[in-house]
């Protein structure tokens, strides 16, 4: 495999910690049953093999001989986990927290993975997809996933947060009534997709703790994390052509294959090794220049469009209320 997939080390000592606390197991040997090495967990920013990771779920089910498992390990994530958790807590609104998670992501895995966030009726949905099946996770690692999702906007709101339902994929493991009693809301199984919808109010709803400076200072933190990941990577390369290209205009995907001497299909193969995608890598590339250039406050709207590969200033003024949450005038 050219690119393996990662996960935060962080996300190991929460099953670590899981397993001591809640079921009473050393960690140790279930680790070294994995093939990992627990002493790294207390090395900033480690990261271990996805795969190994996956077989650190599998055998933490098997020892604590609950399916639950991960359900009860994403309740015990606390925002300290990383730059990230800090981030959410500081988030004007938890819509501006799930809007992060989407955003930033791959700080936690690598593994292919697609989320989004959209309004429907009177609420948000927000999606979970593993397109790949080559790359499909441990039942509780979703679960985990899920759980860890609801924890901290608890942690950013209060103890009583519950979103209206959610769906999974998959069919039940475990008694239901435990999904519900710790996500706190109806529960649905063999859904077409794993799906969590919010009450709009509530992801609207200014957070006691927002601070817009914190949360932008903790954003650069990801961002830098995420950028020395990538420096040597496919997806790094590109990132670096689109900031040369995109004054000239919207470079496409082949353009960039062409400059990197790649073919098309060999391009996308590697950058969805890498967990990527050119859309993402452009979508994010635009994102942080143009929070950039609106916080220099020394260029026109127009200017910024034109820097970004924008045909007119309305675009880029959609683009930016979409990244954001707010219209570029009024971004702080």
């Amino acid at each position: 495999m050219l690119f393996e997939p990662t996960t935060l080390a962080a996300t190991a000592k929460i099953i670590a910690e899981t397993l001591e606390t809640h079921y009473s197991v050393d960690p140790v040997p279930i680790f070294a049953k994995a093939g990992l090495d627990i002493s790294r967990l207390s090395s900033p920013g480690a990261r271990y093999p996805a795969r190994h990771m996956q077989a650190l779920w599998r055998a933490a089910v098997e020892a604590s001989q609950d399916p639950c498992f991960g359900l009860y390990a994403g309740r015990s994530i606390r925002p300290s986990f990383h730059a990230l958790g800090f981030s959410w807590i500081a988030c004007q609104s938890l819509l501006g927290s799930l809007q992060r998670l989407c955003r930033y992501h791959e700080v936690i895995s690598t593994i292919p993975i697609i989320l989004n966030i959209s309004e429907a009726d009177d609420c948000y949905e927000m999606t979970i997809e593993y397109p790949d099946p080559h790359f499909a996770p441990e039942i509780a690692s979703i679960d985990a996933f899920v759980a860890a999702i609801i924890q901290l906007c608890r942690a950013a709101t209060n103890s009583d947060f519950a979103p209206l339902s959610i769906e999974f994929k998959r069919s039940n493991r475990c008694p239901i009534d435990t999904y519900i009693k710790i996500l706190g809301c109806p529960v649905t199984m063999g859904a077409e997709h794993i799906t969590l919808r919010f009450e709009r109010k509530l992801l609207e709803k200014p957070l006691p703790g927002a601070n817009i400076e914190l949360a932008q200072v903790n954003d650069s933190v990801v961002e830098k994390y995420l950028a020395s990941r990538d420096a040597n990577t496919v997806a790094g390369e590109v990132r670096k052509l689109l900031i040369t290209d995109l004054p000239s205009g919207n470079p496409s995907q082949h353009q960039i294959a062409t400059r990197m001497h790649r073919s098309l299909s060999t391009l996308q193969r590697q950058l969805y090794l890498e967990g990527t995608s050119f859309r993402k890598i452009r979508d994010d590339t635009r994102r942080q220049l143009a929070i950039e250039y609106v916080r220099k406050a020394k260029l026109s709207l127009s200017q910024i469009a034109y820097l970004l590969g924008y045909s007119d200033q309305s675009n880029f003024s959609r683009a930016f209320r979409r990244w954001t949450g707010a219209p570029p005038k009024e971004f702080h």
